[in-house]
């Protein structure tokens, strides 16, 4: 938190002296997609443009709009177990921390417009791929259904079982394919959280803390799973339209807040300092209890 924070004010400072302005939100509130230009031409964003704009606009809104704060953690001691907590916390989540309700100068009506494009962007290779019964299994399928971002020749785009069964596929195409996927949360030797919009400075605080204190406590854990319950697609869609103006999804971020504030106290100084779970104790007493997210109180607290 402190080397985040650290980063945030030295490219603040700069940019200051620069004279450019620094919007911290989930999607740029003002430019227009099409005025954006792509920053990177390899090969790798180049066929992801493509493909996505076969599907529709959301992928050039995603590629040149969008921003989030992806947060990473090892599967710990029951990685099956924190697996399903990671994907069942995705709705809340990003309903506390949702930061992007304008685009392009105007009002979406989405607390979060950055998850609305992600929902509209390829079905295929997002969303919560997830069964409890079978979770490998599962994201395997979710896999190998996902089409494969390079066109075959006169077949177009086809998922990527399509190219086992032509012969097609290889170890290296396998491992680039699989970083194409965009699940909410991403399995990839640890597990990527992807439900958060970015957040302005004073929230690092709270996401980290929360996150942390819900995850790898112990007791946190278990009792957060059993609060969070199975994950939910259609909560997710829920989360990123109506964020805490959802009345289950404000009743939700109470509950987890003080399971994953209990549980960053008893992880201890070693792991999160008192002051930053005070701080974040703070943004959730002035902010997530009266369901405000970062849009509407950008300062956190206080």
């Amino acid at each position: 938190l402190a080397r985040m924070e650290a980063v945030h004010d030295t490219l603040a400072a700069a940019a200051d002296a620069a004279g450019v302005d620094l919007v911290a939100a989930g999607v740029d509130p003002q430019t227009p997609a099409a005025a954006v230009p792509l920053r990177l031409d390899s090969h790798r964003y180049a066929t992801m443009a493509a493909y996505l704009a076969s599907i529709g606009p959301a992928g050039a809104r995603m590629m040149r709009q969008t921003a989030a704060i992806q947060l990473c953690v090892d599967g710990g001691p029951t990685p099956h177990a924190r697996w399903a907590l990671l994907n069942a916390l995705s709705p809340v989540l990003l309903a506390m921390f949702a930061n992007s309700p304008r685009c392009e100068g105007r009002d979406t009506g989405h607390r979060s417009y950055r998850a609305a494009a992600w929902r509209l962007l390829d079905p295929a290779r997002t969303g919560l791929p997830w069964d409890a019964a079978d979770p490998e299994g599962a994201y395997l399928r979710f896999a190998l259904e996902a089409p494969v971002l390079d066109p075959v020749p006169g077949a177009g785009y086809l998922p990527f079982g399509a190219w086992v069964d032509r012969g097609l596929a290889s170890g290296d195409r396998w491992t680039d394919h699989l970083s194409t996927l965009f699940p909410e949360v991403r399995p990839r030797g640890y597990f990527e959280l992807r439900s958060l919009d970015t957040l302005p400075r004073a929230w690092y605080p709270a996401a980290l803390v929360l996150f942390a204190g819900l995850v790898l406590d112990p007791v946190a854990a278990r009792a957060a799973a059993d609060c969070a319950g199975t994950p939910d697609a259609g909560l997710l869609l829920r989360a990123g339209r109506d964020g805490l103006m959802d009345p289950r999804l404000r009743q939700l971020a109470a509950a987890l807040s003080d399971i994953g504030l209990a549980g960053a106290r008893r992880l201890g100084p070693a792991c999160l300092l008192p002051v930053d779970v005070e701080r974040a104790a703070d943004t959730v007493a002035h902010c997530t209890r009266l369901g405000l997210d970062p849009a509407v109180a950008p300062g956190a607290g206080g």
